[in-house]
């Protein structure tokens, strides 16, 4: 009877030990796939962190600095100090914030354009084409094309001549306010490509049933359009206004420089021009770093409001 015990423990010990040995070797599994895992994300994390992590810190750093590109001496808040107290950040963000709200008319336009391509009015495989153009274009061959098309010598001036328009011909640059309407001319012009093509991306999401059910039902476009079409293209308004947001705060440098170099003085300056500015052509290293963390938390904030924003919105 002893034995027969003991050859039960035996077996009972043999048991478990080959039951464990899977269970051994299924955690050295899931650990070989979680370190491979790691290896394959390190080349990226190392790529992130040279050209984004790194510049941002020295940025942060240098900014509480003097510093000439080689030595760094530290002034602790001297370089925010001077920013806030010339009045040139104010002026910069007026800048920015003229073409901030000039984004829900591009957004109208966009919507609208989209809509009547996705009803697939007579043509519409020409214009889809047409509108997407500009998006593919370089930004300075855009600039470029406006201040040539808009100089005191350019195509409208002619144009509006030869129609007899000839006293609204001017100097478009030299004044701030039509500076301003050729830079948004231009943005819109630009951005419209890539709005058509995010929001017949939200379109082609809808059902086709559910319109169908709309039209069955007695609704007409405008309260199509407004009752299910609007509020199904929420998610496509939010990535449209977030990254257009994201895209006048540190996007505008190769628009400004090809059109008006930020001028009639520093009137159409966006900060990011300035940045420039001040960096490579005054050689004021600590101020640009200084003005870079400033536009950072500015652009982090405002995203942030957005997001919430429009969070809230879809709640409701």
């Amino acid at each position: 009877m002893s034995m027969l015990k003991s050859a039960s423990r035996a077996l009972a010990r043999t048991s478990s030990r080959s039951s464990a040995a899977p269970r051994s070797s299924r955690l050295t599994l899931k650990q070989k796939e979680g370190l491979t895992a790691y290896l394959s994300l390190l080349p990226a994390i190392l790529l992130v962190a040279i050209l984004v992590w790194y510049p941002l810190t020295t940025a942060i750093y240098h900014s509480f600095t003097l510093w000439d590109g080689e030595n760094a001496v530290w002034v602790g808040l001297k370089n925010y100090v001077t920013i806030f107290s010339s009045g040139d950040l104010w002026l910069l963000l007026r800048t920015n914030l003229i073409f901030f709200l000039s984004i829900p008319g591009i957004l109208l336009i966009a919507m609208m354009v989209s809509i009547l391509l996705f009803d697939r009015i007579p043509g519409w495989r020409f214009f889809r084409s047409v509108y997407y153009i500009p998006t593919i274009l370089s930004t300075v061959v855009i600039g470029y094309l406006m201040n040539t098309l808009f100089n005191a010598e350019g195509a409208v001036n002619a144009f509006l001549k030869m129609v007899g328009l000839g006293g609204w011909a001017q100097s478009w640059f030299d004044a701030a306010p039509t500076a301003f309407l050729v830079l948004i001319l231009a943005f819109y012009w630009q951005t419209l490509g890539q709005g058509v093509l995010v929001f017949l991306a939200g379109l082609s999401a809808i059902s086709n049933e559910l319109l169908e059910a709309a039209r069955i039902d007695g609704a007409n476009w405008w309260q199509r359009l407004f009752r299910i079409l609007f509020p199904l293209l929420a998610p496509s308004i939010s990535y449209f206004m977030i990254t257009n947001t994201i895209y006048i705060f540190i996007g505008l440098f190769a628009l400004v420089y090809s059109i008006t170099h930020g001028g009639p003085g520093y009137e159409t300056t966006p900060i990011d021009y300035m940045i420039y500015l001040k960096a490579f052509e005054t050689g004021d290293l600590s101020y640009a770093s200084a003005l870079s963390v400033i536009l950072l938390l500015v652009v982090s904030v405002i995203s942030w409001i957005q997001i919430r924003a429009l969070d809230m919105l879809g709640a409701d």
